[in-house]
């Protein structure tokens, strides 16, 4: 179904995805400058959860602490009930799946379906070969209802007829 193409078709091709926008300077400026704040907050947030791991101790996670009412044995302690937390999670995810492996087997056995041949569609009696092969000629295809709930749609009303049949003949 793939058809190959030349690279430079390809290039003008994958240049209707590209977004091209006029940006305006003063918003691209405060755009940098909250990122910059967010990345000050971020780094804040981490030195005021590493800093009880280490020896020394600053002036400004003094502050902090101070400010929430919390010690270094506090922050610490926080910081090993979450590092438990993940362990249970962990454990009980390997634990998981080395159930699931031992009582469906590993998952080898799946297979990704092969490219769909000329031959599979024509055997869905859903089209004929003059309809494949324009199908394939064309640049864009616009379906007006979708083929697949048709058929369907049509199998179940077929069933409903043969059951009915079924039924007067008893």
């Amino acid at each position: 179904m793939d058809k190959s193409r030349q690279r430079k078709q390809m290039k003008r091709s994958n240049e209707q995805y590209i977004v091209k926008s006029k940006r305006v300077w003063w918003r691209e400026v405060i755009v940098v400058f909250f990122t910059f704040l967010v990345w000050i907050y971020c780094l804040m947030v981490i030195i005021f959860f590493m800093e009880p791991l280490l020896p020394f101790e600053t002036e400004y996670s003094s502050i902090f602490r101070s400010a929430f009412r919390m010690t270094r044995l506090d922050i610490r302690f926080f910081l090993l009930l979450a590092v438990g937390v993940y362990v249970m999670i962990y454990l009980s995810l390997y634990l998981w799946s080395y159930y699931n492996k031992r009582r469906f087997g590993s998952l080898t056995r799946r297979k990704n379906p092969g490219m769909t041949t000329k031959e599979d569609l024509l055997e869905l009696d859903m089209i004929d070969e003059e309809m494949y092969q324009q199908l394939q000629n064309s640049k864009s295809i616009v379906l007006q209802t979708n083929p697949v709930r048709l058929k369907e749609k049509n199998l179940l009303q077929h069933k409903k007829e043969i059951k009915n049949v079924v039924k007067d003949s008893i």
